[in-house]
Parts: C-alpha cells; structure tokens; sequence
C-alpha cells in the first residue's frame, strides 16, 4: 500500500544551493541504499522497542514509511511552507537521521548519517572525490583481518568460545599481539620512509588504544632512527565547559571536532612548525577550564607528534603541506559473527570499543557503565560525521581491536555491564538498544575460567582498560 501525507513542502535547496521541485521519492530511495548496505532493516528490529510495529513490512514499505514521517515532519515547521524559505538539503538529512533513530532503526541511521556526512565534506571541497570512501571504515584493514580471523578461528563468538574452551586462549594472546606489534612496525616504516615529515599524527575512533600505540610506535621510530619527538597535547584545545551546555540528562558532548579551538590549534601548529614558540593552553578536567599555558617549542630537526581523536579532520592541519604529515588511522577492524555465523549477523566494530571505554571510564574517571552507555550516542556522532569521512587520507592504518577481546572484557566488567532490566526509565532509546545487543553479545561469548592477568603482555594496549598498563601514560580519548 502506497503511503501519503499531506505535503505542503514545493521546493527545497539542493546540495548545490539551486532550488529544486521537492521529491519525496529521493529521500525514500537513499533510505533503501542506506538500508542494503547494512543487511536490511531486518537487523534494526527489536522485539520490545519497534519489532511489533515494523515486523511483515518488506525493506520498500519501510523506507516509504519513514520517508512519509521525514515529510510530516518538514510540514510541522511553518518557516518551510513557503517557497521563500525552502528547506536545505543538509537540514532533510538530519530529519531523515533524527527519524531513523527515533524509531530505533540505528544501522540503517548510522549509515544514512555517514554517506550523507562524508558527501557534504566533498562538496564543500574539504574532502577530495579520491579519497571518499564507500564503506564507514578502512577496508583493506578489515578485509586482512577478517582473513588473519578466519585462518585463526576467530572469526565468529563460536569459534572464540571453542579455543578458549580447549585453552587456547594463551597462544591467541600471542599470536593476536604479535600481529598487532607487525602491523606497527610496518606503520613505523613507512614514516621513515618520508624524510620530510614534520607532523605525526595518531587518530582513531575512541578507545582503540591510541594512547598507547602512539608511544609504542614513536619508541619504535626512535629504536630504528635517530627521529625525535614533541608532544602536541591536542585535549588541551577543548573548549571550557561553559561553551559545552549540558543536555537535558546533565552530559556534555566533547566528542565533535567542534569540542577543539580548531583555529587556535592550527595557529600554534602552523607557528611551532616555522619554528616560534608558543603559549600552548593548559586544560583542567577536574574544571573543564583552562589552567593556565605552558611554552612550547619545536626544532627543526624535531617531530610534533599528536594524538588526537580527530587527528584526520583536514581543518586541523590546514595549510600544512600534506609531504610533511604521516597520519595513522587506529581502528577495531575485527568483523566478528554472532553465533557460528550462520545467520549473518556480524557485530559492530563499535561494540568492543564501547565495551573498554565502560572499564575506563569506571576505572580512570569514576563514571559508572551505565553513564558511558548513555554518552555513547554522541561518540557516534562525533566518529561518523567527522572522522570517518576522512579515514582514506591516512597514510597507515592499524588495528586496534584483538581477537580475544570479548571473553576478555567480558570477564574484567563482569556483572558491572548495564543490561536492560537495569537501565533507568529516563535512559534514551539508542543506550537502550546497545544494552540489548550487548548483552546478547556478552551472553553468548564464553566465560573464563580463570583471570587472564597473567597472560596478557603489560604494554598490551587492551591493558589501557582493563588495567596493569606498564608504560605509564595516561589514559586519554
């Protein structure tokens, strides 16, 4: 049955600023694109949240469905029934968005939200059409890891479950840390292989483990050359907390790049790299304010090393000429089944990353699981819309996630993990359905037998989260 809502709406602005004759029928068919390339909705569909409501309909019906919500919700705001003020293009997207997610479709908005997020950059020019990437993540990584998976067993939570339950989860440590330390070397070689680099720069989605990979790989450097290196704390750009307002349950979003003082940290990039000194500012957590500045100086012989959630946003290093900078891209790139892998249904690259940041957050900044489940919706945002868009501009990538990660994690957060009958009534629908799908995750992942404190290296980067780290760092993003 075809659905129709009484649409006032006649023109819109198109992504090239024209105004265009509105149709309806390109936000339903970019919501099906969006759809395909996550599986269908099918995987959107709780039972309990929208599985009763949105069960029989077929992936056009509902596409359709959410497309004649989209136009309910344009009709809802008089500024736009007049062709004087059409709505824009990007102003459909964030409905199309909103409206995905307010029905907990979240795949199919993810994916929406990235297209559409890394499409805008490339017509704005900040973003070049050869370095767009089709897919939300770096796809040779993932495809070399799912092949290094699948050689190992580790490919799906059954296949996990059978080494650790014949106790081979000793040499899957060993072998799954090896493969990372090789994949760092290789990132390390090729930043000596660019002599004129003055900038190296460690980004990533959070928790991946960029703390400690950034100073493994610049010891590394430092073993193989004579390279030496500065510490350009990119935290200390946040923004105070009075530009930060709470959201109506008391969080802050501080995982957008818009959370920095992009400008001011491009000033003091651009002027430390012409060799002047400069007042870099100190930021206080405790506060959310600055503290006070500390001098900073870099010399020519002198590499200005960041870590930095979004290190590959292209206005942060804006104007620095592109043979001077080595990005590495730190991303979980383990595409890991449920179950034996029979049902298709693969986990998110986000989850074991959602996973660690509970135990640091509960750990390192006495934040319960529970409050990170409920953060976790803006560290989404932030990764698709202003990071992942720009993954294919770095110049290596590693991967951050381990094929013991699950039986581990699962074993350090124990009964700390916020499942669904424990969640507050005010907890917002995304928090609500990650809970869901990891405790269904968490349930069906094996449970050790004994701590495995003692098998996992104390530099491994996992111990960022679960703790015994040996390289005293401190725990950033």
């Amino acid at each position: 049955m075809k659905l129709r809502t009484d649409n006032r709406i006649l023109l819109i602005d198109d992504k090239y600023g024209n105004r265009v004759p509105f149709r309806s029928d390109k936000i339903s068919r970019a919501i099906l694109l969006a759809a395909a390339k996550v599986g269908g909705f099918r995987w959107d569909l709780v039972d309990g949240v929208n599985a009763d409501l949105f069960a029989g309909r077929s992936d056009d019906d509902l596409a359709e469905l959410v497309t004649q919500m989209v136009v309910a919700s344009l009709n809802s705001q008089p500024m736009y029934l007049t062709t004087n003020v059409p709505p824009p293009l990007d102003d459909i997207h964030r409905i199309v968005v909103d409206t995905l997610r307010y029905w907990g479709l979240r795949n199919v908005a993810d994916e929406y939200q990235y297209w559409s997020s890394a499409r805008r950059w490339v017509r704005k020019g900040v973003l070049a059409e050869a370095d767009f990437a089709d897919q939300a993540w770096p796809v040779d990584l993932v495809a070399a890891t799912a092949r290094w998976n699948r050689a190992h067993g580790t490919d799906t939570i059954q296949g996990i479950n059978e080494i650790v339950r014949r106790g081979g989860l000793p040499q899957l440590i060993h072998e799954a840390t090896a493969e990372y330390e090789a994949q760092l070397q290789t990132a390390a070689e090729r930043f000596l292989a660019r002599k004129d680099c003055r900038l190296f720069i460690v980004a990533g989605p959070s928790s991946c483990g960029k703390t400690t990979t950034t100073h493994k790989l610049t010891r590394l450097i430092n073993k193989l050359s004579d390279r030496e290196f500065v510490v350009f704390s990119a935290d200390n750009y946040f923004y105070g907390i009075d530009l930060h307002p709470a959201d109506m349950f008391g969080d802050r979003d501080y995982e957008r790049a818009r959370a920095y003082e992009i400008p001011l940290m491009r000033q003091h990039l651009l002027e430390l790299l012409e060799g002047r000194a400069v007042q870099a500012p100190i930021f206080d957590f405790k506060s959310g304010k600055r503290s006070g500045s500390e001098t900073l100086r870099l010399e020519r012989h002198q590499v200005l090393l960041i870590d930095c959630l979004h290190g590959l946003f292209p206005y942060l290093t804006r104007g620095i000429p592109e043979e001077q900078k080595f990005k590495v891209l730190l991303f979980n790139a383990n595409r890991v089944a449920e179950g034996d892998g029979s049902d298709g249904r693969s986990i998110p690259f986000t989850t074991v990353n959602l996973l660690r940041r509970m135990l640091r957050d509960c750990k390192h900044r006495n934040k319960d699981p529970q409050t990170t489940l409920k953060h976790w919706h803006y560290v989404r945002d932030g990764e698709i819309s202003d990071m992942l868009p720009f993954l294919k501009t770095a110049h290596a990538c590693v991967n951050g996630g381990l094929a013991f990660d699950f039986p581990v994690l699962k074993h350090y957060l124990g009964d700390a993990f916020p499942t669904p009958d424990r969640l507050e009534p005010s907890t917002p629908l995304d928090a609500h359905l990650r809970s869901v799908e990891t405790q269904r995750i968490l349930a069906a992942t094996v449970t050790l037998e004994h701590s495995p404190e003692d098998l996992i290296p104390p530099d491994c980067h996992i111990r960022e989260f679960i703790g015994g780290l040996s390289l005293g760092i401190p725990h950033q993003h």
